[in-house]
């Protein structure tokens, strides 16, 4: 693995205004897919061949959270999700760039305005999602034949990332959102991939505090990964402990060998 180091400043949160940013950043090419579940069982993310994660001086609430496949609960709402978008055609296939993708993204970020980023353009866009991809997966989904969501991710024989997952505002009936995600865990279930990694969890911001109803889950706090809400919806840590403070740097230039073992992801 080559790794270029960024030297980060802090910037304005996407999800919290009186909030600034930093992330511990890279460029990482050649990576293997040992380094990959290492990388993604520490917290880290990535859009191509940048790969970040939250080092933020003054708020910790960013968590990294998974959910353990195998035992994967469906909730009520989401057996409604699955039996609404019953008639949605799921397409799998390597991801595939294309402008009426980009369009589809650029309307699905109309639901967001208060969400800040730098994907606003189409070199952009294809430099996050349709990169340099060794892991990755793209769902695409139908409806009489019109492209109305697609799903990003990385797959590995260990884990599923869900990357990004943008879908069309005209059809508010269906719950896209949610049938995305349990169409992703039901792959991985097919084939024994144990771990589903959803980004990270924000308990105070709605639009990243859904991702804890896909249960049961883990979070990743104090360097290890602890049960969160139980597959009956238990909730097994306190409000205040939500917290990960992320102290150390995770690829370090100079080591002989800057992948010590950890647990196994």
């Amino acid at each position: 693995m080559l790794a270029h180091f960024i030297d980060s400043k802090p910037f304005q949160c996407g999800y919290f205004q009186d909030r600034k940013s930093l992330f511990e950043e890279y460029l990482l090419e050649d990576i293997s897919e040992v380094e990959f579940e290492y990388l993604l069982s520490h917290g880290l993310r990535h859009f191509g061949e940048y790969y970040f994660r939250p080092r933020c001086r003054n708020c910790h609430d960013c968590v990294p959270i998974r959910l353990r496949t195998d035992e994967y609960f469906l909730t009520r709402s989401q057996k409604r999700a699955l039996l609404g978008c019953s008639d949605v055609e799921i397409r799998l296939g390597l991801p595939q760039f294309s402008r009426e993708k980009f369009q589809l993204y650029l309307d699905h970020k109309k639901r967001f305005a208060s969400l800040q980023d730098d994907v606003e353009d189409e070199e952009n866009f294809r430099l996050s999602f349709y990169g340099k991809t060794p892991f990755g997966m793209e769902f695409e989904y139908y409806l009489n034949g019109e492209l109305i969501g697609v799903a990003l991710a990385d797959v590995t024989r260990k884990t599923f990332s869900a990357i990004y997952t943008f879908y069309s505002t005209t059809h508010t009936q269906l719950s896209l959102g949610t049938f995305s995600i349990i169409k992703q865990i039901q792959f991985c279930q097919s084939r024994g991939i144990p771990y589903f990694y959803m980004g990270y969890f924000i308990a105070q911001n709605p639009s990243l505090a859904y991702k804890a109803n896909f249960r049961p889950n883990e979070i990743y706090i104090d360097h290890e990964w602890r049960p969160y809400r139980n597959a009956q919806g238990d909730t097994l840590v306190p409000e205040d402990k939500l917290q990960w403070v992320n102290s150390e740097t995770l690829v370090k230039a100079a080591s002989r060998d800057p992948w010590p073992k950890g647990p196994e992801v």
